[in-house]
């Protein structure tokens, strides 16, 4: 990988250039964050199960959002927040987005 990460767990990359966490996984539901640096671009896939749990106009065919439509994680706040901090990812999150999991979601 071209990058340096700074966790030392194993982590689930598409291609050596991008970077990936896991904001959210439970019982085969899922909320992942992707970011490629090759092509300088970062996207967020959510489950089919969890894309139910989002407004009806926040919800997507694909369950693929670009960064203007990340607002949309804001209704799985506490679960992500848990997520990160009791699967360690806390350093990985601070690494991909450069501030804490609250100051993400106040930036949404």
């Amino acid at each position: 990988m071209k990058y340096l990460s700074l966790v030392e767990q194993p982590k689930h990359c598409f291609s050596d250039d991008e970077d990936c966490i896991s904001l959210y996984e439970n019982k085969g539901d899922y909320i992942y964050y992707v970011r490629n640096y090759a092509a300088q671009t970062e996207f967020v896939i959510i489950s089919p199960a969890l894309l139910v749990k989002l407004p009806e106009q926040k919800r997507t065919n694909t369950g693929v959002y670009l960064p203007i439509y990340f607002e949309a994680l804001k209704i799985f706040q506490a679960e992500i927040t848990q997520h990160v901090l009791c699967k360690g990812q806390l350093a990985h999150f601070h690494h991909l987005f450069n501030c804490t999991v609250s100051a993400f979601f106040e930036k949404l």
